[in-house]
């Protein structure tokens, strides 16, 4: 995976819900999802890389043994094993309820501390499914940051439904707006200009998005590059904007220092040198504040949200500056109550308009729009007709269609279409929906209006299709539907059937006692006490009665 080795980690959770450290950054409200613990990115300045590159995790080492490698922390990607399924236990009990029911809790949860959540499809395809379990199961929102240019595939390729976009804050680093040191030292990533042209499709769509200006380098001057990159980002439609300064730990800094000399910047290997000498406190303080300082300039202090580690004696100015922007942390600032109490994003948030509602139309307005609901009627058929003939594809001749040149469906959709795994095996499934009511339904009169509207019928067994929607269109007829209320009878029907199988199951028990009932019975017809023995047995018999309900 992206020129890395992947490695499984067998963990036991997935989501951290008092992760103080990124609360403090007002990242989140103390939830943190992690899918993987190394990323498939190699950023010279990471503090992961650092933290473990003198004691790297044993899954390595056995790694390294078996296949005679010296791989180090920063070589390998490392992945949760199972981690959607873990998610699944922690949101919901040992019964399938929600551990986190309370429709007021609209706490953030931050993705990722450790890894990137979107540096490949298949890493992106993951994210999405633990936003949607996230989304079914709780009211919380979450804060997704990446380094690459895939997020807005998200929204574009229909991985998370309409009703949660709203529910998603995106995010991507551009701390370094020039392309050539941000290739540097993010090895394997995107060029900055990439994750823009990703972060500008989200603004212009409505959806949710805040800046992430870190690490940025210094600079000559600051308020230039302040002014670049508030317009690259467009701060004026970001939620809020995260800044930093580079913060060395580990063995980043050489890191960071090499291959920004091995690409040519040696000018920019030199000032990073210069600030980050063990004896040059003095200046590395006054790069954070003139980084700081320019930055309030370019934004609103309520939009500002400014990255500090501070110490003792730098607190006491720091702690002016929390009014505009500033937001302390590390050690010192939690001795001295520096630390933010403010939430991640307000519970309440506004939709900015992207387009100026118009308070009349014309005929000619009229006109155009019913041209427009035609046409997207006509496509919503179609995508009907496209989805059982995907799949016809699929499982004709046991799938002699596609298997022979490719691997997997997946991987012919992929190449026939673009589909991604989630959206191919849903239209097939969408399709196999149609082929089998064709039977039951002649006229069409059963027909769904579109494939999103089944899509909680088609999480049953396939036996049960067609019992649940006939409940469902009992009702009324599939064009007067919502997704959400096939979705509530579906539930409906899912809670009936599992009381059905209960009682069938305890009938089930129960045969073996009721057929040695009948045994007894029959041995002591003769019996003295026959009449006496009989009522004990009918006891019997009502005890395992009340017992199956």
């Amino acid at each position: 995976m992206n020129r890395k080795p992947v490695l499984q980690l067998a963990a036991k959770t997935v989501l951290n819900v008092e992760n103080l450290e990124f609360q403090e950054k007002l990242l989140c409200d103390g939830l943190v999802l992690n899918l993987g613990d190394a990323c498939a990115y190699s950023c010279g300045y990471c503090y992961v890389c650092s933290v473990n590159r003198f004691r790297p995790p044993a899954l390595i080492k056995e790694y390294n043994k078996e296949n005679g490698t010296n791989l180090r922390f920063s070589d390998v990607v490392i992945r949760r094993k199972n981690a959607v399924e873990l998610l699944r236990t922690q949101l919901l009990n040992k019964k399938g309820s929600p551990q986190y029911p309370d429709p007021t809790d609209r706490r953030v949860v931050y993705s990722s501390s450790l890894v990137d959540v979107a540096a490949n499809m298949t890493l992106l395809e993951e994210t999405a499914e633990a936003c949607n379990l996230i989304f079914e199961h709780t009211s919380w929102q979450v804060r997704l940051l990446s380094k690459s240019n895939l997020l807005h595939k998200l929204i574009e390729k229909d991985l998370i439904h309409p009703r949660h976009h709203q529910r998603i804050i995106f995010g991507v680093s551009t701390g370094m707006l020039d392309d050539r040191i941000a290739t540097a030292i993010e090895e394997g990533t995107p060029k900055v200009s990439k994750r823009l042209e990703s972060l500008h499709w989200l603004q212009d769509h409505g959806l949710r998005t805040f800046g992430m200006i870190c690490p940025s380098l210094p600079h000559e001057d600051y308020d230039q590059f302040s002014q670049k990159v508030c317009e690259a980002i467009q701060a004026d439609r970001c939620e809020h904007v995260w800044a930093e300064v580079i913060n060395f730990r580990g063995s980043s800094f050489e890191h960071s220092v090499g291959r920004l000399r091995e690409h040519g910047l040696s000018a920019e290997a030199d000032a990073l040198l210069k600030i980050s000498k063990p004896s040059s406190g003095a200046l590395w303080e006054d790069y954070a504040r003139k980084t700081f300082l320019a930055h309030t300039r370019n934004l609103d202090p309520k939009k500002l949200r400014f990255l500090q580690y501070v110490d003792e004696q730098s607190a006491g100015w720091w702690k002016k500056q929390r009014s505009k922007g500033a937001v302390l942390i590390g050690e010192t600032a939690k001795k001295q109550g520096l630390v933010s109490k403010e939430r991640s994003t307000p519970a309440v948030f506004v939709v900015t308009e992207i387009v100026p509602k118009q308070t009349e139309m014309g005929q000619e307005d009229i006109q155009f729009r019913v041209d427009r609901e035609a046409i997207v009627t006509s496509a919503v058929r179609q995508t009907i007709v496209a989805a059982k003939a995907l799949h016809e594809i699929h499982s004709y001749r046991a799938g002699i269609l596609w298997n022979n040149e490719y691997p997997t469906f997946e991987a012919y959709c992929r190449a026939k279409w673009g589909y991604a795994k989630s959206q191919a095996y849903r239209l097939a499934a969408c399709g196999d929906f149609l082929s089998l009511f064709e039977s039951h339904s002649p006229n069409g009169e059963w027909m769904l209006t579109n494939e999103s509207q089944i899509r909680s019928v088609l999480s049953l067994p396939r036996d049960q299709w067609v019992d649940c929607w006939k409940e469902i269109i009992a009702e009324g007829p599939p064009s007067r539907l919502s997704a959400r209320e096939v979705e509530t009878k579906t539930k409906q029907h899912r809670g009936d059937l599992q009381k059905s199988r209960d009682v069938v199951s305890k009938a089930a028990k129960h045969a073996p006692a009721r057929k040695a009932l009948d045994r007894l019975r029959t041995i002591i017809s003769h019996h003295p006490k026959a009449r006496h023995i009989g009522k004990l047995l009918d006891g019997i018999e009502l005890l395992l009665n009340d017992e199956a309900g």
